[in-house]
């Protein structure tokens, strides 16, 4: 009896190890070539985005000891293109708190008085959460370019002795010649500003509350002045992550108004709801800081807390969207935030171009093999169309046990779509769905489409609609142009290699 328990215990052993070595294997196929990940463990929202020295800086949530949410620090990583990122040192290491997310800020004339005050400072200000007690604003800076941080040792320099209260953005707000951090209130879906002359004393300005989106907590908020295109008008938006266009789970809204220093004031009826991206994947976009001729420009966190820990990727769970330069656009239904890519991959002379097709059914794109390497960008202008649905599919042609990504425009529902339902493995329920945003009419249609290996964004109508997406095929595929029940006129057909 003794021997067969041992037996047993050994081959359980046996199994568990073999299972776990299955469960454990890279998964670099999965892992985009041009959007930031770490190389190796779990990350999230990015955090204090700032460009300094011809450098782009992007901290983010990252857990130093394991591929799962825990052990909050911040991440480091920097590049001078966007694309190619360097990933340096864990930047600010946790202690008894977690450092949550939040801002960096370039104190050039050193209003602060802390550090060397010969050498560029950085600020960094972000929220300690002490679990389960209380959540601070914190304040650490760096004279090496965010290589090394030291903690301020009057820490917190914000608090209101609440349990969650969090994720700072700060602005430099010139006519009132101040500082202003945007903080949130998560469960009271508030959006509170103070302001600092000196970026250690904080005195509350006023309160934006419960409009738009209020289903599900308010995080990462930032306060952006940005351009309306074709005028000399600047607008004001304020940007939350929250509940998404799909009830209960993450995604991001904004409200277009004006801010006098003091109030932010939308312009729209409190329960209209601006949605930043109607994909499932897109959350916690901050703007950077100190950027060349105010340009304002984000990333985002790719991924949904629905479904991040069953990310099926291994040793990184977690990367980052690609920056997009932000405006507004004047619409037939009113301002709408416009996201293009940044850099514009689009500007240089495509790898192949065609104009004026017809298509009916669908045509695979062939003796491309960079197509096979799955990063690229298709972009397609259409002139008409008596199809019921068109655009492009991603997948392999078995007839059996197909795989399929399926990315366009739907002309009955007038909605673009993105629809991973045979789209590889379905790491979580829910996961395998159709991601649909409505047409902004009146606009032409555009469909500009990133694929890089398991992240796809989709940028429609002059990036006045978008929708950002993972999946995680597992087969060899080809690139198909489809025009289902009826006939599709493209204007253009560009596609770019990215390598």
């Amino acid at each position: 009896m003794k021997i067969k328990s041992t037996l047993f215990i050994l081959t359980l052993i046996a199994f568990n190890t073999f299972s776990q070595k299955r469960t454990i294997q890279s998964t670099e196929q999965w892992r985009p070539a041009i959007h930031f990940s770490p190389k190796k463990n779990w990350t999230n929202d990015p955090n204090g985005l700032i460009y300094i020295n011809g450098n782009y800086h992007l901290f983010y949530q990252y857990n130093p000891q394991g591929n799962e949410w825990g052990n909050m620090s911040w991440g480091h990583a920097k590049s001078r293109d966007l694309l190619h990122w360097e990933e340096l040192p864990v930047a600010i290491p946790h202690g008894k708190e977690y450092i949550f997310s939040g801002c960096v800020v370039y104190d050039k004339d050193h209003v602060s008085g802390l550090g060397d005050p010969n050498k560029p400072l950085l600020i960094a200000i972000y929220t300690a959460d002490y679990p389960n007690t209380l959540q601070e604003q914190h304040l650490a800076y760096s004279n090496d370019e965010g290589l090394t941080w030291t903690k301020y040792d009057k820490n917190p320099v914000l608090s209101i002795n609440l349990k969650d209260f969090r994720d700072p953005n700060i602005i430099w707000h010139a006519p009132s010649k101040q500082y202003v951090m945007t903080v949130v209130k998560p469960w009271e879906y508030t959006a509170q500003f103070y302001g600092s002359k000196d970026l250690i004393h904080w005195s509350l300005l006023s309160e934006f509350v419960q409009q738009g989106d209020i289903d599900m907590i308010w995080e990462c908020p930032s306060l952006l002045e940005l351009p309306v295109e074709n005028s000399k008008e600047t607008k004001w938006v304020l940007a939350l992550s929250s509940q998404g266009p799909y009830k209960k789970a993450v995604g991001m809204q904004y409200f277009v108004g004006n801010f006098d220093g003091k109030t932010f004031t939308n312009e729209a009826p409190k329960e209209q709801v601006n949605y930043v991206d109607y994909g499932r994947d897109f959350y916690a976009a901050i703007p950077f800081y100190n950027t060349v001729n105010k340009e304002v420009f984000w990333l985002g966190w790719m991924l949904s807390w629905s479904y991040g820990k069953e990310q099926p990727t291994f040793p990184w769970k977690g990367q980052m969207s690609l920056a997009r330069t932000l405006s507004l656009k004047r619409t037939a239904q009113g301002l709408k935030l416009k996201q293009v890519l940044k850099p514009d991959l689009t500007s240089s002379k495509p790898s192949f171009e065609a104009k004026n097709l017809v298509l009916k059914g669908s045509k695979t794109l062939s003796g491309m093999k960079f197509l096979q390497d799955k990063t690229y960008i298709i972009e397609l202008r259409v002139d008409a169309s008596n199809a019921k649905q068109w655009g492009i599919e991603l997948g392999n042609e078995a007839k059996e046990n197909p795989e399929l990504t399926r990315i366009g425009f739907d002309e009955k529902s007038q909605e673009w779509f993105i629809d991973r339902r045979l789209s590889g493995v379905v790491p979580a329920p829910g996961f395998d769905m159709i991601q649909s945003a409505p047409l902004i009419k009146g606009e032409d249609k555009v469909l500009q489409l990133v694929v890089d290996h398991s992240t796809l964004e989709l940028l429609a109508q002059d990036g006045t609609v978008a929708i950002s997406s993972l999946r995680f095929p597992t087969k060899k595929e080809s690139v198909r142009l489809v025009s289902l029940g009826g006939e599709l006129r493209i204007k253009e057909l560009r596609i770019w290699e990215i390598k």
